[in-house]
């Protein structure tokens, strides 16, 4: 009875979160930069902040992309959603700097799969970059594409760690994809520390220019 609840209450987020998508005024900047990287059959490691992911299920829809949840009642759940969205849900050990869970995502993107991520889940802290990702671009040596989402009517859960968000209908919004960073192969513990806060400090200035968009003061930088 659980498993059947769960999956009728799975069904109906994801018709939700579908009319919600098709309702917002979406503007999409920067999709180039993903375009030209499957356009040439490559990979990437799609990377964002825990709370603000909503919008980012229905655009990428039927992409062929992994989106990593944990060994929960909840991550099961989302696997729920993710398949709703045609996309492959993985799940990871609940532990954190698990090699289980590393080995997991890279057998993944070694399938020929994109991997989607939010880099500071799944508890926190707030906006700071864990090294999953960048150990993940290292070991198969797909790039790491930044990208942000912003709306400017909304709902902000304070109490979460997150902040989760959820964006409400007709709202304006944007999706902001950055330009991919590359992950050395050789890079010593130093370097992927330089490359994780580079990764933290460029997330960060997504989403302020995502924010400052929806809310009118400014546009984003073209280049993003």
């Amino acid at each position: 009875m659980r498993q059947i609840l769960s999956q009728l209450v799975a069904r109906l987020y994801f018709v939700g979160l579908s009319a919600l998508y098709k309702s917002a005024r979406l503007r999409v900047l920067g999709a180039e930069h993903l375009d030209d990287l499957w356009g040439r059959g490559e990979q990437a490691v799609i990377c964002f902040f825990h709370g603000d992911y909503l919008l980012l299920f229905p655009h990428f829809k039927g992409r062929e992309a992994c989106i990593f949840t944990t060994e929960s009642r909840r991550g099961d759940f989302l696997a729920e959603i993710i398949a709703l969205f045609r996309y492959r849900p993985c799940k990871l050990p609940d532990r954190r700097g698990s090699q289980v869970a590393l080995d997991r995502m890279i057998a993944e993107v070694r399938r020929g799969y994109d991997a989607a991520l939010a880099v500071d889940g799944p508890l926190g802290p707030y906006h700071k970059v864990k090294h999953g990702a960048l150990v993940l671009a290292q070991k198969t040596g797909k790039p790491i594409v930044p990208v942000a989402t912003a709306s400017a009517w909304k709902l902000v859960s304070k109490k979460r760690w997150d902040r989760y968000t959820i964006p409400l209908p007709f709202t304006r919004a944007v999706i902001l994809v950055g330009e991919p960073m590359s992950v050395p192969g050789d890079a010593d513990p130093a370097r992927l520390e330089k490359l994780r806060q580079s990764l933290e400090d460029r997330l960060a200035e997504l989403n302020a220019q995502a924010q400052a968009y929806v809310n009118n003061r400014q546009s984003p930088d073209p280049g993003v």
